[in-house]
């Protein structure tokens, strides 16, 4: 009997491309067996580090998220190396967990420690991206960032995820990341549009995760990305047990950060009128580059149209001025003074 359930699950779970094999045996329990070996697959609770109601993980998210939303929120644009140090932090910190709670087993490591160690190699991706060699990739990351977050509230506007069949699970991260993609190309064709709506959509994206977090705690948008992005087979009883069934608040504050980003976005805009760094003009050049001069700046003339438009009675220029190439040290070298003196010895023969 118990190999007929066997057969008769492998065979459904097969058709929904699912990787594990759920029983509901006669007492009521729920076993999961490999499809691969037929082996039981141990379970444990995919808590994900989240801890539960306000322990000190919970509380050290909260901080987290706030610590990292709200400068990125209001002026994200102007943070420049600490901007891109969050975004290369925020980079580490994410990946590093999602290879962690799809890698370990039943048993897995504690909350605290889960946590902490995230946080720590956040850290770490942050002093990489406050140095010289991270501020490109930091750029980067923090215009793909900001479509990614807009990706994942979309997906995590409805229970159980925005396209919730088994069999179509994937279609949820192509949303992911052709957003993410988006923005991508956006940051490089228009750098400072794809800076302001990085910086702005991070950072709401994080305020919100910050206020659910203290308000439903790890039931709202805490659940929806562990449901997400955990699909550790060590976890598919509490996965497929609990899903994603978010609170009414979690929906109203993920569609209003959503529509507050662009706000934010328009806001630092108006606020930050300079480049994203204010030693660089172009980091990542734009495609289509405006060529003008801004209003507040006239264009420098070179030395042969300050002649043609000098007035008639305006003394030569000096030579002086073509001779920097000349300059060694900040001081004219023999032959530069030489030449020098040789060409205003002529210009003052031919002035006469």
């Amino acid at each position: 009997m118990a190999q007929t359930t066997y057969s008769a699950a492998t065979q459904q779970l097969q058709r929904l491309q699912d990787p594990n094999v759920v029983i509901t045996n006669i007492n009521g329990t729920v076993v999961v067996y490999s499809p691969l070996t037929g082996n039981e697959i141990p379970q444990g609770l995919a808590t994900d580090g989240s801890g539960s109601g306000f322990s000190l993980p919970a509380l050290l998210w909260i901080a987290f998220s706030f610590t990292v939303g709200v400068p990125l929120m209001l002026a994200g644009f102007r943070g420049w190396r600490l901007s891109t140090g969050a975004a290369i932090g925020l980079s580490v910190a994410v990946t590093s967990w999602s290879v962690f709670v799809n890698t370990f087993d039943n048993v897995g490591i504690s909350d605290i420690t889960l946590t902490a160690l995230v946080l720590v190699l956040f850290c770490l991706g942050f002093l990489f991206g406050l140095l010289e060699v991270g501020r490109m990739a930091g750029l980067l990351q923090l215009g793909i960032q900001g479509g990614l977050a807009i990706g994942i509230r979309i997906v995590l506007l409805r229970r159980l995820l925005l396209v919730p069949e088994p069999a179509a699970f994937f279609v949820n991260w192509l949303l992911i990341a052709f957003c993410g993609l988006t923005s991508a190309v956006l940051v490089i064709w228009k750098q400072r549009a794809g800076l302001l709506l990085g910086s702005a959509s991070v950072g709401t994206f994080f305020c919100a995760l910050g206020i659910d977090l203290a308000v439903n705690q790890q039931s709202g948008m805490s659940r929806g990305l562990r449901y997400l992005i955990d699909r550790n087979r060590y976890h598919v009883v509490d996965t497929t047990s609990n899903g994603y069934i978010p609170p009414t608040s979690t929906l109203v504050m993920i569609a209003l950060s959503l529509a507050l980003t662009p706000a934010f976005a328009y806001a630092q805009h108006k606020l930050f009128k300079g480049s994203f760094c204010p030693v660089y003009d172009d980091d990542i050049e734009s495609l289509h580059a405006s060529k003008e001069f801004p209003a507040d700046e006239e264009p420098k003339l070179s030395g042969e149209e300050l002649l043609r438009t000098s007035p008639p009675d305006t003394p030569p220029v000096s030579a002086l001025s073509h001779s920097m190439p000349l300059l060694k040290d900040g001081c004219l070298t023999p032959a530069a003074t030489e030449k020098v003196q040789a060409t205003e010895g002529n210009a003052f023969t031919n002035g006469s």
